[in-house]
């Protein structure tokens, strides 16, 4: 017997009652063992639940789930801070440091410093989440979803995702500045985040597999950009937040390693995003 397609109301309960559950998963980690990547999967967990809300909440004149619902979840999105990020900057430091034999310690010294300084704030934030909150978002999330008309709110949610992926390939003609490609990525990513939802959906076909893998794929391309894009732009914050010559000495010097490695993935990016139609395509 042919199983019986699941409602859409299913569909996008199921996957944020999934990333809900990584949240709790993680952010218990995260305080229990101050762990980075628990950090980096319960903030991931967080992106992929306001990107699903931001989406549902478009296709009505007013919200059907209510963006005060996950302010908990955001709160402590913002109490990771950048302390994933700051290892990654790290690992990025010490690739360079093997590739042009170079030594940065007080670049890596710096890092770790804001990794330290961010862990105080962390385990309050953390210590003090209500984990009961996460069941009255699914209950409510359930009751916000049943009313509504199941055909007509997938067929919205489809016409959405196409809509926003017409909006980036007219877009991708106006990244000639990175913090433009950013933007172009954060964008690209909530419209992979509701992709893989109907991707992942038990008997949806309506996101092929070379789809969802062409989307993921691309987005594991931008995110390797926007790491470098990062340790060339903190170069900055370097100079802004330090009176240490001998840092300073050193951020310069790394950003002028840094900088023809960015420019070229930068230029990589733009021509990739330029020339292949496919990437916004369903």
């Amino acid at each position: 017997m042919t199983p019986r397609h699941e409602s859409i109301q299913v569909v996008i309960s199921g996957y944020l009652f999934k990333y809900l559950e990584q949240f709790r998963v993680n952010l218990e980690k995260a305080r229990i063992e101050y762990d980075a990547e628990a950090i980096h999967e319960y903030r991931v967990a967080v992106k992929r639940i306001r990107a699903i809300f931001r989406a549902v909440n478009r296709l009505y004149e007013e919200p059907v789930l209510p963006p005060g619902m996950i302010r908990p979840l955001r709160l402590m999105f913002k109490a990771g801070g950048s302390i994933r990020d700051d290892q990654v900057q790290i690992g990025l430091v010490q690739n360079v440091e093997r590739e042009f034999d170079r030594s940065f310690p007080l670049i890596k010294a710096f890092y770790d410093k804001r990794i330290e300084n961010q862990r105080d704030s962390f385990f309050i934030k953390s210590v003090d989440f209500d984990y009961t909150l996460l069941d009255n978002i699914r209950e409510q999330i359930k009751a916000d979803l049943e009313p509504l008309d199941s055909e007509s709110l997938e067929s919205r949610l489809m016409e959405q995702l196409l809509v926003s992926m017409d909006k980036l390939k007219k877009r991708r003609y106006d990244l000639e500045k990175p913090d433009k490609l950013h933007r172009f990525r954060t964008r690209y990513k909530e419209a992979g985040f509701v992709a893989e939802m109907l991707y992942m959906s038990k008997y949806s076909h309506k996101i092929p597999r070379s789809t969802f893998n062409r989307m993921k794929n691309f987005g594991l391309k931008l995110g390797n950009w926007h790491d470098h894009y990062q340790l060339w732009s903190k170069t900055s914050l370097i100079f802004q937040e330090s009176r240490d010559l001998n840092l300073l000495e050193e951020a310069f010097e790394l950003r002028k390693l840094i900088t023809p490695i960015h420019d070229k993935l930068f230029q990589e990016m733009i021509h990739l995003i330029k020339r292949d139609d496919a990437l916004f395509e369903l």
